[in-house]
């Protein structure tokens, strides 16, 4: 009886000990695991300061005139001059401000197939835009019905390209000047928003 009870104790000890190094290497390696995702995340955060820096450093008078936390043009910078500057950035197509490719358009405002978001120009983060896509943001105006407005297609091709051109430091994104989008699939764009027969307009 003292023997069996003497293997057992024996046999567990065993089994602890045996077990011990796998639980260590365990704790080990999640540790390990822990410490890289932190030194990921400060890596990332180094990396965005550094963009930031950059970006700050490399704006020209307009964006600096506009980094202020009213986002309103600051005293001192004559609006006009401040519009006319912006407005000689514009670059048209050549085909005209209202694209052909109606279709591409609509992708490049939020394709309905992808839940309304397009990586390029991605409108519905702060625009309501066809009325099948309900979830859309409400930073700028609603843009269901734009085709009814009466609005001038350059105007419209303008905003998009380069927004400070019609209200200086405006919060919208200056996609064409940028780069972000060319002058032809801002045209497609704005033809998406003209058409009567576009979903934006149903």
């Amino acid at each position: 009886m003292k023997k069996t009870v003497i293997y057992g104790a024996s046999f567990t000890a065993f089994i602890l000990i045996a077990c011990q190094p796998t639980a260590q290497k365990a704790a080990v390696s999640e540790k390990k695991e822990e410490e890289k995702k932190i030194q990921v995340k400060k890596e990332k955060k180094k990396n965005l300061a550094e963009r930031f820096k950059i970006a700050l450093a490399n704006q020209d008078k307009w964006q600096k005139a506009c980094s202020n936390p009213d986002q309103i043009v600051p005293k001192g910078i004559d609006v006009e001059t401040f519009r006319k500057e912006m407005m000689a950035t514009v670059k048209f197509p050549e085909g005209g401000v209202i694209g052909k490719d109606i279709k591409r358009g609509e992708k490049l405002f939020g394709d309905p197939d992808k839940g309304g978001r397009s990586r390029r120009g991605n409108c519905y983060a702060c625009h309501c835009g066809d009325p099948r896509i309900l979830a859309c943001g409400n930073i700028g105006p609603s843009l269901r019905g734009y085709a009814k407005r009466g609005i001038d297609p350059k105007d419209t091709y303008i905003r998009i390209y380069n927004s400070w051109a019609i209200v200086p430091c405006s919060v919208m994104p200056r996609l064409g000047y940028h780069g972000v989008l060319t002058p032809e699939e801002i045209a497609d764009i704005v033809a998406y928003m003209h058409d009567p027969e576009s979903p934006l307009n149903k």
